[in-house]
């Protein structure tokens, strides 16, 4: 198994975390807030990549750094 794989949230349908993944996020509400038009052939696809990011959005924020870590000042690619 790669390490990308192992650090990946739960794909949607797997029942982790107590979450209902049979009911994905307001996509189709929040594309009309922000005036964008989503093809209905587009929309699993899009909702499917919702639920993807909000996994990874709620590991980062689950992950705690203590306050004795030290800053990264200078980031080098």
């Amino acid at each position: 198994m790669s390490s990308a794989a192992s650090l990946s949230p739960p794909a949607p349908g797997n029942g982790a975390g107590g979450h209902d993944d049979r009911k994905g996020p307001p996509v189709s509400d929040m594309a009309r807030m922000i005036g964008l038009s989503i093809p209905a052939a587009s929309l699993p696809d899009v909702v499917t990549n919702a639920v993807l990011l909000q996994g990874y959005a709620d590991m980062l924020a689950g992950f705690v750094l203590p306050d004795t870590c030290e800053p990264a000042y200078e980031y080098t690619p």
